[in-house]
């Protein structure tokens, strides 16, 4: 059942005795400590949309155009906006245009449907959308970001959205390691229409049976940013663990202290033997721990893929690690 919070008012005028918990089991399932931002999964304009961030410190719901594009809105559903976005250090951004989309929360039969006036911003971001206070005040929802949850009554009890806390990590790390934004506005450069797939159009849907949601997460923002290799937060040190077999170092930091960096180092020449040196320790997984399989159709007729050509370097290189692995028995001819 989905609740129409227009309506929801007369429908449900008790809906905010509901009492909304938090506990701290609900707190396990995620690493612990952590500072992630609550980024989830909705279901908008029919459309499964996934990076969506819960801001309450935001005063819009924003939609960014790449969103828009995939989303296949057209152009003259925006609504005209004559005033700007203000961000906290007093930059300014104006929208291109409002639109209302429909917006599904929480799952069956604990679901909010919510008409969301979205604005709609020509910016880089790694997320689809920003829903701001306006959307969280209409579902008299709360937030935790300790829980990494959004939680808020419906008829049939207290709806959820659980955040992915993965997806929060990822997003951060893209955004804080970009260095370089694209330099083509977004409103010029449509999508290819075929990457999307679009969700029946009737007014009641089944969200629990549909399979063929638009899945915006698997656009790659690093289309929009240049990721950089992330680094050691401080210099390290080698450390070589036997004096007759040099090739066994560790790294560690230059900052370890003492005593502390010297039983580091006692403890990882004990357990020297513990860790894989060569692919010769690398004696295998029991199968009873995992098993790793093929589903190959056995009467299929083998392909050999076309040779790829590489330069002298690597071909030695791909030699050299092939013969290791022949040598230690991992892999064989056939």
């Amino acid at each position: 059942m989905q609740v129409n919070l227009d309506e929801a008012a007369k429908s449900y005028p008790n809906n905010d005795l509901v009492p909304i918990t938090f506990t701290e089991d609900e707190a396990k399932r995620l690493s612990q400590p952590h500072g992630d931002a609550l980024v989830v999964e909705l279901e908008i304009a029919k459309h499964k949309v996934m990076r969506n961030l819960i801001d309450g410190g935001s005063s819009a719901d924003i939609l960014f155009t790449r969103a828009f594009f995939q989303l296949k809105l057209p152009d003259k559903t925006l609504k005209l906006v004559k005033n700007p976005l203000r961000g906290f250090s007093g930059n300014e951004v104006m929208p291109l245009g409002r639109i209302t989309l429909r917006v599904v929360f929480g799952t069956a039969p604990c679901q909010a449907l919510v008409s969301v006036n979205f604005l709609v911003v020509d910016s880089p971001s790694v997320y689809n959308t920003i829903i701001g206070r306006e959307t969280l005040h209409a579902l008299h929802a709360v937030a935790s970001t300790y829980h990494i949850l959004l939680k808020f009554p419906t008829p049939n009890g207290i709806g959820v959205v659980d955040g992915a806390q993965t997806v929060s990590r990822e997003m951060y790390e893209l955004a804080t390691t970009a260095q370089s934004q694209r330099t083509e506005p977004t409103s010029t450069k449509r999508h290819n229409p075929g990457e999307c797939l679009q969700v029946g159009t009737v007014d009641h849907v089944d969200y629990s049976v549909i399979t063929g949601a638009i899945q915006l997460g698997s656009l790659d923002p690093r289309d929009d940013f240049y990721e950089q290799r992330g680094s050691p937060v401080e210099d390290l040190e080698e450390v070589q663990l036997s004096p007759d077999e040099p090739g066994k170092t560790f790294k560690i930091g230059r900052l370890l202290r003492e005593p502390l960096r010297a039983k580091l180092i006692e403890f990882l020449r004990k357990h020297e033997n513990d860790f894989a040196w060569t692919h010769h320790d690398i004696s295998g997984i029991d199968p009873i721990v995992m098993v790793h399989s093929l589903a190959v159709d056995l009467k299929a007729r083998p392909i050999k893929q076309k040779r790829r050509s590489f330069n002298p370097e690597r071909y030695a290189a791909i030699n050299a690690e092939v013969e290791k692995l022949v040598e230690a028995g991992s892999i064989r001819e056939v």
